[in-house]
């Protein structure tokens, strides 16, 4: 072990503390040391004073506490590399790491250190006579509980390329001298107390990537000088105190793909030479001041033979206000912000998220830019002064996904070109004086939320605006349709008493001829009557009392813990027939359902879904079925909900779970499907630990090729195509014989169409499985569902779950792989059960597929008859490799 250079051990779920022998044992040649990602604690052994070989330090997302001991690590002088993030060290920020001359990079973010960036960080010790010169490029230090001012002798770090002190209680003004480090490229300093002016000698920094200033409490006007900054890509001034005009400077950041602004003061136009920004993808201008009208050159952007990640090097989430589309005055659509060094518990604990209902925080490495016509993808302008109408050009801004307009002044009628919007996801044009029809709304597009309420808008809604909520339409008096009111008068005829009067006459001299038969004949049907009557009645009887055993079941069911049961509306609710789509169950009612689960008790409950609960039941002629009823979402209206399943009930392959038939009963939806005798892949992959045993390479493959015929049935032969949305192992489901057959297709459409209250990321999958590009787009993809199954071939082939936090902590398993790949180690990746039994080589090629599958531009990633073509190459060439053997 004497002569160990490099010893990397991330991610080993390794607990304790860290041997002090093992650093000792090391320290006379160790130059690099990763503990990353473990569940490491304790004190960190004095041993390492003695390394004085160390280069690299990660012991970043470990359980280390207390003060951190400076002292230990200040000698070593070769020492370029310390992360220590994601800990809970306390204290002050260890200035003392200064003395190490070669320190390149320290990172503490998501630590607990409190006190000040002490002033004389970066000052010249005098023990170096002035000559000292700092190679310092990374200083990390967000959510911290740092107070203080931002210290000036930062500016004597010459080589500073990332400067990130957000998320603490920093104060006072930013720093002039900041201006005088030339190879500055990244400065977030959000969410602090910093007041003033922003420097205009920023604008020296032409290095400058991305200034990230959000709220704090900054004054002043936007420096005219920040057009200087000509690599900057990322500009967020959100929610301060900035006034007067949006500076058309800007207009010559040919790189810019954020531009933050919102929640100001600010006055003006919107510069019509923001349309120069060629890069640009993102506008956030909202709750503000501004005048004028909407410029029509912001939209299009220059083209780009490739998608290309934007922003590399930041972490971003994307915090969307869910409590209601109608923008929150100061909250607009939501933001952006830099997620780099900060947990998820910092921002949902943040006093800028205070009286809104929590955010939905989308998280993701990259921003992705649409290879094809690319135009701007985010447009928030809402809560301003602006006039006119809206332009007819933002019709051609195909990549458009977001679009507030809300709460100005707009006038005219939607461009008709606004039908070509595919990609268009939220709109919400509220509080204007809108006026004219809908109907270019109504064409096939991406709408998961709408808000057009409070304009002038006419006519009928039709098409699938009709599932939207009332409260999308309200205050517009002349619309009409569903969800609102009956469009016109209905229908009547003026002769209609004087038709019902003849027809009248003619049916008493009928009855007068024929009055002597039926008396004769009503004496002998009035015993027979009285019989049938009778006897019916005690049927009846008997009937109600057993339905009214099994209601009174099902409410104690409610009482003891499981789901409650809302019959609200239905006199006679165990009378209620099930429509179905398979002969045999023609007759079929939730009585006999209710019987056939024991009154959907307990022992009959097979599992609990994201969509709702299911039960196994048998039917009086023996076959079995699955009931899934649905969550109780704020359902809007019966029409939808048969439609869709009228919709699914068509839908037949050998490779999905066939919808049988479904109910409504009060305002509960119940699905009856067949009943798959298997389980789920889940299960037996990752259940009691026997599932694994029983699950051979080969039936493996089988079940990899079986959901991909599925999958690929709904994104290539369903007109239209249909994309699953939350693809799964747990959504696979086999039969007897293992075949495989996807479930819950069409489920997050068929709940998104009817329910009004759903963010985004409930219909967007599962942690673990939804692809990067969701956090930012709010869109689902046949892509999305591609991603989504590479994640179940990497189960198959490593027989691990998609998220495990004792075995990947803060990260899944799609980072585990390819950080294994990335290290070369492919043979560990493959399950343990499985190894040494001649399927290692087909195994690896399932992983460079579920690996193209994965990839993080959606564009990239095969389609599923492309990944269904990639499974027959590997059979192939064994079979020639065993043909040229054999030869």
């Amino acid at each position: 072990m004497k002569s160990i250079q490099n010893l990397h051990m991330a991610s080993n779920n390794f607990t304790g503390s860290i041997p002090s022998i093992l650093i000792s044992s090391l320290c006379s040649t160790l130059q690099d040391l990763d503990l990353s990602n473990n569940k490491l604690s304790g004190p960190l052994p004095m041993t390492f004073n003695s390394c004085q070989s160390l280069q690299s330090l990660r012991l970043e997302r470990n359980r280390f506490s207390g003060d951190f001991p400076t002292t230990i690590f200040s000698p070593l002088q070769e020492l370029e590399t310390i992360r220590m993030a994601f800990n809970a060290f306390t204290g002050p920020v260890p200035t003392e790491l200064m003395n190490c001359s070669n320190l390149r990079i320290i990172d503490f973010g998501g630590n607990e250190l409190t006190g000040f960036v002490a002033p004389d960080f970066c000052a010249t010790p005098p023990s170096f006579n002035g000559n000292r010169n700092y190679v310092l490029e990374q200083l990390l230090l967000p959510n911290n509980n740092l107070s203080g001012h931002v210290p000036p002798s930062l500016s004597n770090c010459t080589q500073l390329i990332i400067l990130n002190l957000s998320f603490n209680r920093l104060s006072g003004h930013i720093p002039v001298e900041l201006s005088h480090l030339q190879k500055l490229e990244r400065i977030s300093l959000w969410y602090n107390q910093l007041t003033g002016n922003i420097p205009w000698q920023i604008g020296k920094l032409f290095s400058l990537r991305s200034l990230i200033l959000n709220n704090n409490m900054l004054t002043g006007q936007i420096p005219a000088s920040l057009g200087d900054c000509t690599n900057l890509e990322w500009l967020n001034l959100n929610s301060n105190h900035l006034n007067g005009p949006i500076p058309r400077e800007l207009g010559r950041l040919q790189k810019l793909t954020l531009l933050e602004l919102g929640n100001n003061s600010l006055t003006g136009t919107i510069p019509d030479e923001l349309g120069n920004c060629s890069q640009l993808l993102w506008l956030d201008l909202n709750t503000n001041y501004l005048t004028g009208s909407i410029p029509t050159a912001i939209g299009r952007i220059s083209s780009s033979s490739l998608a290309k990640p934007v922003l590399p090097g930041h972490k971003l989430a994307f915090l969307r206000n869910v409590q209601s589309l109608s923008a929150d005055k100061g909250f607009g659509m939501g933001f952006m912000v830099d997620y780099t060094g900060i947990t998820p518990e910092a921002i949902y604990s943040a006093s800028f998220i205070a009286g809104h209902i929590r955010p939905t925080v989308y998280a993701s490495n990259v921003l992705y830019e649409n290879s094809e016509n690319r135009t701007i993808q985010y447009l928030d302008v809402s809560f301003n002064q602006l006039s006119g109408s809206i332009p007819a050009q933002m019709g051609t801004w195909i990549s458009l996904i977001v679009v507030g307009l809300s709460h100005n002044k707009l006038t005219g009628k939607l461009p008709l070109s606004f039908s070509n919007l595919s990609a268009l996801n939220l709109l919400d044009i509220s509080y204007n004086q809108l006026e004219g029809s809908l109907s270019v709304l109504s064409t096939d597009n991406q709408l998961a939320a709408i808000d057009v309420s409070n304009n002038n808008f006419t006519g009928e809604i039709s098409g699938h605006l009709s599932t939207f909520p009332a409260a999308s339409f309200a205050n517009n008096s002349q619309l009409c349709g569903v969800p609102l009111g009956t469009c016109g008068p209905l229908s009547t005829h003026a002769d209609c008493p004087y038709a019902t009067t003849c027809s009248a006459r003619n049916h008493l001299n009928l009855l007068s001829m024929t009055n002597s038969i039926v008396l004769a004949v009503l004496v002998t049907l009035l015993s027979v009557c009285a019989i049938v009557i009778w006897t019916g009645f005690t049927i009846k009887n008997r009937n109600k009392k057993k339905e009214n055993v099994l209601l009174n079941k099902l409410q104690q069911s409610s009482c003891d813990g499981s789901s409650s049961w809302n019959f609200s509306g239905e006199r006679e609710p165990l009378s209620i027939n099930v429509a179905t789509f398979q002969r045999p169950l023609r007759k079929l009612t939730f009585s006999q359902l209710l019987e056939a689960t024991n009154g959907f008790s307990r022992d009959s409950l097979v599992g609990i879904g994201g969509f709702g609960e299911v039960y196994k039941a048998q039917l009086k002629d023996g076959t079995v079925i699955a009931i899934k009823k649905l969550l109780q979402f704020s359902f809007q209206g019966d029409r939808e909900f048969m439609a869709e399943m009228e919709t699914l009930g068509k839908i037949k392959h050998r490779n999905l779970v066939p919808l049988l038939g479904y109910c409504k009963v009060g305002e509960e939806r119940l699905l009856v499907y067949e009943y798959m005798h298997g389980g789920s892949l889940y299960e037996l992959l990752h259940g009691n630990g026997q599932g694994n045993e029983r699950l051979s390479w080969d039936k493996r493959k089988q079940i990899a090729k079986g959901a991909a015929r599925g999958l690929a049935f709904l994104h290539h032969n369903c007109i239209p195509h249909i994309i699953h949305r939350d693809m799964k192992s747990s959504n696979v489901l086999l039969d007897e014989n293992l075949e495989a057959r996807v479930s819950d297709f069409g489920m997050a459409r068929l709940i998104s169409a009817l329910d009004t209250h759903l963010s985004v990321s409930t219909l967007s999958g599962t942690p673990g499985y939804v692809p990067p590009e969701y956090y930012q787009s709010f869109r689902c993809t046949t892509k999305g569902d591609i991603y989504s199954f590479g994640v179940i071939l990497l189960e198959l082939v490593t027989g691990k779950r998609s998220t495990d936090k004792d075995e990947f902590g803060d990260n899944n398993l799609v980072g585990w792989v390819k950080l294994h790949v990335a290290r070369h180690d492919i043979l560990e990746l493959l399950d343990p059960a499985l190894r040494g039994m001649g399927a290692e080589y087909e195994m690896v090629k399932y992983l460079d597929i579920a690996c193209k599958c994965l990839d993080d531009v959606p564009s990239h990633r095969p389609t599923m008859l492309q990944v269904i073509g990639m499974f027959k190459e590997p059979e192939s060439e064994q079979q020639n490799s065993s043909s040229s053997q054999e030869q």
